[in-house]
């Protein structure tokens, strides 16, 4: 097994885990403990960023030599053109689904993720609700929620289409485990398909086993309405 995945306890490196349970491809899985909350000298190591996740490939079939990687997105791209034969992925012969998937694929990084961490950060800051920046916050991630919610009503199944894909590999992160760090409620009814998407999420096989790997037997993912904030330490 020459693809290495090191996930970091508690983060989107599970991004990664999952597509390759989905894939079905064989990999080497090295779990790495925050020290105490920030990545550990471990992770520093593998990559300049010092964030998880990376892979690292003693044999890419494009450069036939060692490859080490890091970003969620990047890593994703590589796997699925390396060993998954563009599956959970969309090209233009896909027509509208392409056009969909290139979209919320990159989204979740660029637009939800941000979001997310900002009433994150303004939470620390301030507990003032009236705050104008927790108001910004807070309106920035409901647009986004209701963008996601909006798109579930269209699809009633996941981001692209009928058919899990790396989008919402990419996109799930952020509604789950990111919540433990920053507890955003859902609203039953405003939230509905997005409760239900989280809900069609976990029953995959698939998941299940990557976020047994990832955090182990006794973890819990965090796909109802409430979300908890982790214990610390993480």
């Amino acid at each position: 097994m020459p693809l290495t995945i090191h996930h970091l306890g508690r983060s989107q490196s599970e991004r990664i885990v999952w597509l390759a349970e989905e894939l079905g491809i064989e990999y080497n899985f090295v779990f790495h403990k925050r020290d105490p909350i920030f990545a550990p000298q471990s992770i520093k190591d593998l990559h300049p960023s010092g964030t998880a996740p990376v892979i690292e490939d003693d044999n890419s079939p494009f450069t036939k030599n060692k490859v080490v990687l890091a970003e969620s997105g990047a890593i994703i791209d590589y796997i699925i053109a390396a060993y998954g034969e563009g599956r959970l992925s969309r090209t233009p012969k896909d027509g509208e689904e392409y056009i969909q998937f290139l979209e919320w694929y990159h989204w979740a990084n660029a637009s939800l993720q941000p979001a997310l961490f900002r009433v994150l950060m303004t939470r620390r800051l301030t507990n003032d609700p009236d705050g104008v920046h927790v108001k910004m916050g807070n309106a920035k991630l409901e647009c986004a929620l209701s963008m996601i919610e909006a798109r579930l009503g269209e699809t009633g199944a996941y981001l692209v289409g009928n058919d899990v894909t790396a989008a919402d590999i990419m996109a799930i992160c952020t509604l789950t485990t990111m919540r433990g760090f920053c507890p955003i409620e859902f609203d039953e009814q405003k939230h509905k398909n997005i409760l239900a998407y989280l809900k069609r999420v976990g029953d995959r096989p698939a998941y299940q086993k990557a976020m047994k790997i990832c955090e182990g037997e006794d973890f819990v993912p965090i796909l109802g309405a409430k979300a908890e904030q982790f214990a610390f330490p993480y």
